[in-house]
This record gives C-alpha cells, structure tokens and sequence, in this order.
C-alpha cells in the first residue's frame, strides 16, 4: 500500500507531531508499505499570535496541497493536526488521489482556541466549525488519542471515531533497585503550555514546605509558564524547587523513575480535546501519577480505578498536599512497579494502524 502522510512539521523540527508521524511512517514502512512524508520546511517553538499565525498557517496549507501536486498516486493519507484544520486540506487532497482518508486528531481545532480563549466565538469559528465538521465526516476513519476525544467527536460532530493513543519516545529505562531510599521527589516534566495548570504545584509546594516535610518539586520542560513559575515561586519563597531544561531522549527515562511520582495535567475545560503526550510515558515507568484536572473524564476514570494514582482537581489543592505527604512518609514509597517497553508498545501501534488501514 502506498501512503501519504501529512503535517506540517517534520522530524528535525523537533515537534512531538513530526517525532509521531515519522515513527508511524517508519513502522509502517518495516511492514512492507511504500510511505511518502509531506511536510513544510516550518520551526517548531514559540506560537505566533493573531494575523501573523493565521498567515502562516494557511502558507502551510498551501505548501502542503502545492506538494501533494506532484505526488505519484497513493492509496491512503494519513493526516495530523498541525497546521490548525488540516484535514480540511488534507481531505482535499485525498480527493485528488482518490484514496481513502485518516486522520489522526491530536487535538481539535477550533474548538481548543475557543476554550483556551484565543479565538473569539463569532463568524471565523463557525466557518471553521462547519469545515471540520465536513471533513471529519468524509474522513473513511477518524482516529481520537482517549475515550473522551471520542466521546466529544460524536456529540458535537457526530463522527464516531477510533481511539489510538500516541506513541511515546523510544526510551531506555535504567535498572532501579526495588528498596532503593525513597527520594521523596515529584516531577512534572513537558510542556509549559497554556492547557496546563503549573502555578497550583508551587501551591502544593507551599503546603508540604509549611508542614517541614523533604519533599522537592522539578520543573522540566519549557513553555510560557516555565519562566512565570520561578517569578511565583520566589513569590512564596519555596526552597526546594528546581528547574530543568527538557531532558534529552536518552536520559528521559532515568530523569522520570529519579522521582516518585510524576505529575501530568490537563484543563478540565480541555478534556476531549486534547491528552496530554506525557501521560502515557508516565503510565510505562510505572511510577505513581498525580492526575490534575478533570476528574470525571474517562481518562481520569482510568487512572482513578488502577488504585494507585492521584486523581484530583485544580482546586483540591490541600487534599493534593495530604496525598503526597502520605505517599512521601510511607518507608518505601519508589514504586516497585517494573516498567514497560516503550519499543513494545510503539510496534503495537503500528500493528493496529496497519490493521485499521487494511479494513
């Protein structure tokens, strides 16, 4: 099967959209599959804003439909999310190949700009509402990364969707003797997002540094917050907070089981549309995670029900305090858990999608 996979960013653009669809289209192509990537020459970093987004994003679209052009016939494309409504074009696309088309939702737009506030509800949301409806609904499959994705495509587009969660980095996870001293220490490591809460860790900081308990909060990764977060913290006079760049591929997975549990977020007003990446890295180290967000959400459902994660609002900011501290003073709190693969779990997935586009 030849296949056409589309996104805006690439693999050396360091964005997690061009790391997934390049590992994708290399699992697939082991599989014996012919894989042709469009993307655009575009650097991943810091968003633009306003007209000067809007301008760029469709200059990507019209990159990636100018390209297609010239593509030799494919059977199927497989498209991403970035640039914003790219399945419009990408359904477009498949139209003039006449092949089949699935798109891999990592998030959805406009609908996330609406909720983060910004984009106005008004005249350009609507239009763009109606095109993605359009397109999700000629789409031959549209992919959801968790339940409530897909629970949000059904209801407010009426589009019943595959759930696919993303893959994880290819990590290496070191050897961690089980009655190691427990390091009392707790992670949040990605990006720093606006569909992130990071303020309410330094208040939990707060809380267990009033109560005189050795525990200490690390901050990795970068993003809006993560510079705003060390004005807070000095605002508090936390003591025991550090900061770290974004740790590098090879040294994830030892920077992940240093700590005892790893913090993963999500805006409750983002549930559905969009799962943070890091959740499932976090979920295969085996360390305990401390969920913030929703609560009601099939995802935090799941997390809520394996008994050994946190799961809890942003509000609940004592209640979280109390949790760790427990976790912290118990005499061996290191999770024993053995990791997963990451290896493992990437081929599964490339099975499945190979399974989906040979229905």
């Amino acid at each position: 099967m030849r296949l056409l996979l589309l996104n805006q960013y690439g693999l050396a653009s360091g964005a997690p959209t061009g790391r997934i669809l390049s590992e994708l289209g290399s699992g697939l192509r082991e599989r014996g599959h012919d894989v042709v990537f469009l993307t655009t020459d575009s650097a991943y970093g810091k968003p633009c804003r306003g007209l000067r987004r809007i301008f760029h994003e469709v200059l990507a679209h019209l990159n990636l439909a100018w390209r297609s052009l010239w593509c030799r016939k494919v059977d199927a494309v497989i498209s991403l999310t970035s640039p914003a409504c790219l399945a419009v074009t990408a359904a477009a696309i498949a139209k003039l190949h006449r092949a089949r088309h699935f798109h891999w939702a990592m998030d959805l737009y406009p609908d996330v700009g609406v909720r983060l506030g910004e984009l106005k509800s008004g005249a350009l949301t609507r239009v763009l509402t109606r095109l993605m409806r359009g397109a999700y609904q000629a789409a031959d499959r549209v992919v959801t990364l968790d339940e409530d994705m897909r629970d949000y495509l059904q209801q407010n587009y009426g589009v019943d969707s595959a759930v696919m969660e993303p893959f994880p980095p290819e990590v290496s996870w070191p050897e961690v003797a089980p009655n190691s001293l427990p390091s009392r220490r707790w992670l949040y490591s990605g990006n720093f997002g606006r569909a992130h809460e990071i303020e309410v860790l330094l208040q939990i900081q707060k809380r267990l540094e009033d109560r005189h308990l050795s525990a200490e909060l690390i901050l990795q990764g970068q993003g809006p917050q993560f510079i705003s977060s060390r004005s807070a913290a000095g605002q508090l006079d936390l003591q025991s907070v550090q900061w770290r760049a974004p740790a590098p591929q090879e040294a994830l997975g030892e920077a992940l089981l240093q700590s005892d549990v790893l913090v993963v977020t999500r805006k409750a007003e983002m549930k559905g549309l969009l799962l943070p990446s890091k959740l499932m890295l976090a979920e295969l180290s085996g360390r305990t995670v401390l969920w913030i967000g929703d609560t009601d959400g099939k995802t935090a459902q799941r997390l809520k029900a394996e008994g050994r994660h946190g799961v809890f609002t942003m509000d609940e900011v004592e209640p979280m305090a109390t949790w760790l501290q427990f976790l912290f003073e118990q005499k061996s709190s290191r999770q024993t858990i053995e990791p997963r693969s990451t290896r493992e779990v990437r081929e599964e997935s490339v099975r499945k999608w190979e399974e989906l586009l040979l229905r």
